[in-house]
Formats: C-alpha cells, structure tokens, sequence
C-alpha cells in the first residue's frame, strides 16, 4: 500500500513520525555543531585569540542564541507534525 503524501494533510504512521523527528534532530544537531565549530575557528584566526577561556567568553552568547533557535525550530517542527497529521 502507498503512503500518503505528506501535502495531504493526512495522517502519518506513527513509525514515520519517529522517524522525521529524528531526521531532524540529525540536523538541528549538526547545524549547531557547525556553528559551535565555525564561530570557535574564526574567533581563533581572526582576532588571533588563542586562549580558550577567551574565546568561550566571546562566543558563549551566540551559541546559547543557536542552541535556543535549534531547539524552537525542533520543537516547533514536532508540533507540525503532530498537528498536521494527527
């Protein structure tokens, strides 16, 4: 039997849903990860700070606002999901 097509507003095996929210806690995951990376990297070659303790001081409010967005984002997507196709 076919699986509907998520636009149709119909409901979604629970199997399924647990698989999306998976997925994408995998991407809200590495999208913070890439971040905590990316902003640790420039911090240390741009400003040429190499002490640790100062680059956490420097970056630890933009990887809190990350973390936040990410788990909104997750959130949110998990009430989408349990709204639309429920």
């Amino acid at each position: 039997m076919a699986e509907e097509s998520p636009n149709t507003g119909a409901a979604l095996p629970a199997e399924k849903k647990e698989k999306l929210k998976k997925l994408m806690l995998y991407w809200v995951f590495g999208t913070f990860v890439i971040v905590w990376a990316a902003t640790f990297a420039y911090i240390g070659m741009f400003t040429g700070v190499r002490n640790i303790g100062l680059i956490l001081k420097n970056a630890w409010l933009l990887w809190l606002i990350v973390a936040v967005l990410c788990g909104a984002a997750y959130g949110g997507y998990v009430f989408y999901l349990n709204k639309k196709f429920d």
